[in-house]
């Protein structure tokens, strides 16, 4: 697949407002949220995967590249599909960084702008409004080209 920003942000911004990933007695929807921003945009196999599942699957795929913090709004922005990640117990988290202008963090500097499921649903804000801690990078290797 070559990369492209419209279809990425179609992929991104269609599934974000269902009510279905509104957190909901105390329950959050990332993982099915990145579940099917990843199907859309043409990585399949991650539904019925729990966060820390998905992050195990990419971060040990070979589909999957680890990418840094600071390259992740500009892969994002030419239409990479890149997720970030965060090992948790005992539920990790996983978004998906969207095409946009970086932000400021105190704690992190320039961070990439993201789609956010999780006890805050949003988009736009940078990552860290979603992670305490700082997460890691994984772009989808076919959106790379």
């Amino acid at each position: 697949m070559q990369r492209d920003v419209n279809a990425l942000l179609d992929a991104i911004h269609l599934p974000l407002c269902r009510p279905e990933y509104q957190p909901k007695d105390g329950s959050t929807f990332c993982n099915k949220y990145v579940a099917e921003v990843c199907a859309a945009y043409g990585f399949k196999g991650m539904n019925d995967l729990l966060a820390n599942e998905i992050i195990e699957l990419i971060s040990g795929s070979t589909n999957w590249s680890e990418v840094p913090l600071d390259k992740c709004q500009d892969l994002a922005n030419a239409g990479s599909l890149v997720v970030a990640c965060l090992r948790g117990e005992p539920h990790g988290h996983v978004n998906v960084i969207c095409p946009g202008k970086p932000k400021t963090s105190g704690r992190w500097g320039s961070v990439p702008s993201c789609a956010n499921v999780g006890k805050d649903v949003f988009i736009g804000k940078g990552i860290n409004w979603a992670f305490s801690d700082l997460p890691r990078f994984f772009a989808w290797r076919p959106s790379l080209v």
